[in-house]
């Protein structure tokens, strides 16, 4: 019993720390924030990935 409750809380430690890295990942409290978490995209590449035709990078990609 005591290992599965040790199993039980080294698990849920684990959820606990994704859930915090996801957190931070995801918290946007100004548009500087897109830009750090190096998640801002520009309108005209919005409606490129909106319509399938966005391509990473490259020769033929965007820079």
């Amino acid at each position: 019993m005591d290992n599965l409750i040790e199993i039980l809380f080294k698990r849920l430690n684990a959820l606990e720390k994704r859930i915090e890295k996801y957190y931070k990942v995801l918290y946007i409290e100004n548009e500087l924030d897109f830009i750090l978490n190096g998640t801002y995209i520009f309108e005209e590449d919005l409606a490129d990935i909106l319509d399938g035709n966005y391509v990473l990078g490259g020769e033929n990609g965007k820079n």
